[in-house]
């Protein structure tokens, strides 16, 4: 990177869908159709944080990444 340049970062608000399972809890990315596993509710939303940030990462780097279309988050 050129000294002085700043690069724009993009940001994602994804959705997190988190079940329980007989050994621990399972989050997944329905967006991005990746999925992650913890002991714990807040583990395995901490764990499917890095494997989207992996995912993101490369395909960002190969260019196949595909648009995300906007939606309507309704909460309760």
């Amino acid at each position: 990177m050129l000294p002085g340049v700043v690069m724009s970062v993009p940001t994602y608000m994804l959705t997190a869908t988190i079940w329980k399972e007989l050994e621990g809890y399972v989050a997944k990315s329905s967006e991005l159709g990746v999925t992650s596993a913890g002991d714990s509710p807040s583990g395995a939303l901490v764990n499917l944080k890095q494997v989207a940030e992996l995912y993101l990462e490369n395909v960002t780097l190969t260019d196949e990444l595909i648009p995300i279309k906007p939606f309507l988050q309704v909460s309760s």
